[in-house]
């Protein structure tokens, strides 16, 4: 189920990248290709960067509830390097 949430969530990415750059006048590809790849860096950082620390053995061992909030926290961290990026970034290059 998480992995469905968070192909979703990619295509959304996705799209909005295909069109700000669109809109823009940027290189489509590349910049939706930057998007996706934002998120994934944010989902990594989230998860072995700041949840793996805090939580130690239970990062390994835990429960489906405990299993889903990771999930869903590692997939609002990249949602939210990837909204960082496009405006920091993407929007000050068109």
């Amino acid at each position: 189920m998480i992995g469905a949430i968070s192909a979703l969530v990619i295509l959304i990415i996705a799209y909005w990248y295909y069109k700000t750059a669109e809109e823009l006048n940027l290189p489509i590809l590349s910049w939706v290709s930057g998007g996706v790849i934002v998120y994934y860096i944010g989902f990594l950082i989230w998860m072995h960067l700041v949840l793996r620390p805090l939580m130690g053995g239970q990062f390994k061992e835990h429960g489906f509830f405990l299993g889903m909030t990771m999930d869903l926290t590692a997939i609002l961290a990249g949602v939210a390097l990837s909204a960082l990026f496009r405006s920091k970034i993407m929007l000050k290059k068109g």
